[in-house]
């Protein structure tokens, strides 16, 4: 009777907490450290993970590319990022990796990317509109970043084309510097780093990237094919904790900036877990848009790839339908429910 007893203690524990068995399903996400990765910090930081039966391991990369190798291995399970030309070319290499949600974007109103431009040209009147970037030195972060795809756009509009601009490669602590030197003379800057060079006098921005690509999607979620098909329990109740994450920080925006009713909130999980440590630039930088149910925009992600293709960055036949995986972020939002936001 006492062992009888003991027996339906402990199954009704467990049937109370439903995750219990589950606290060391142990996931690794890689992220690059950006604000944007906000909906996985803010999903750890509530706790939300854990109540997923969720033990999350965070491993710092400098970049997307950096992660298609160890997502291929199954040594990571998340990846983090923008699009590139890279990911795309693993996929054609047979290197299976599936885009799952939104991770940000540029909105009219609130776009986090601007395309600057080096502030002696802009005060000269050297440079008015994006046609006068024809022959300048346009800074990207490296061949087939995404921002390749966003300076073609731009150039379209002005009636130009991408070969107009000569283009250089440089991360953004490098294009700092290089302004500084007036070694380049315009690039596409997101945040934090377009308030940094603005508030040092290095550049103005010429126009916001949603003036003429409104809701591009930039940052993306994938998943490695090994954490979708060998663990996809595990991957539908991490997904739904970001979805929360996401939505979590959806709500402390207002106006284009953190000043929402759980701002300070959110501001402190950013300085506790990127690299961006200064809570007076989080709270005036323009916030990362992001899609609070978390759908994938097809139609930027087909011309970004169209303008890979197009450019011989990448030379396979890639159909997006077998790349994007919706199934994830359906069954998150079919249990969450569609997004109401907090008053």
């Amino acid at each position: 009777m006492i062992f009888r007893a003991i027996a339906s203690f402990v199954a009704a524990a467990f049937a109370l907490c439903p995750f219990a068995a589950l606290a060391q399903d142990k996931v690794k996400i890689a992220i690059i450290a950006a604000s944007s990765d906000i909906g996985f910090y803010t999903a750890d930081a509530k706790g939300w993970f854990k109540d997923a039966g969720v033990e999350i391991e965070f491993i710092r990369m400098d970049s997307g590319a950096r992660m298609i190798g160890p997502m291929a291995s199954g040594d990571i399970d998340v990846g983090t990022g923008a699009i590139s030309a890279g990911f795309y070319n693993a996929a054609e290499r047979g290197i299976k990796l599936r885009i799952v949600a939104d991770k940000g974007r540029n909105v009219r109103g609130m776009s986090f990317q601007g395309f600057v431009v080096r502030k002696d040209l802009m005060d000269s009147g050297a440079v008015k509109s994006l046609a006068d970037l024809v022959g300048r030195t346009v800074a990207l972060t490296a061949p087939g970043g995404v921002d390749s795809s966003t300076l073609d756009r731009a150039m379209r509009v002005a009636g130009k084309t991408f070969d107009d601009a000569k283009t250089v490669f440089l991360g953004f602590p490098a294009q700092m510097a290089a302004y500084e030197n007036k070694a380049i003379d315009a690039s596409i800057m997101p945040e934090h780093f377009r308030s940094q060079a603005i508030n040092k006098g290095l550049v103005t921005e010429l126009t916001p990237i949603a003036s003429f690509r409104d809701n591009q999607m930039v940052g993306i979620v994938t998943f490695s094919e090994k954490f979708a098909t060998e663990r996809a329990d595990i991957a539908h109740r991490m997904m739904k904790a970001y979805v929360r994450g996401v939505r979590y920080y959806v709500d402390a925006i207002k106006d284009a900036k953190l000043a929402g009713p759980n701002a300070e909130d959110v501001i402190d999980i950013i300085a506790r877990y990127s690299s961006l440590k200064d809570k007076a630039v989080i709270r005036e930088m323009i916030p990362t848009a992001m899609e609070p149910d978390g759908h994938v925009n097809f139609e930027t992600l087909q011309e970004d790839l169209d303008f890979f293709k197009a450019k011989g960055m990448v030379k396979g036949e890639i159909d997006l339908n077998k790349i994007v995986d919706r199934t994830f972020i359906d069954r998150a939002i079919k249990e969450l429910g569609p997004y109401k936001r907090v008053q």
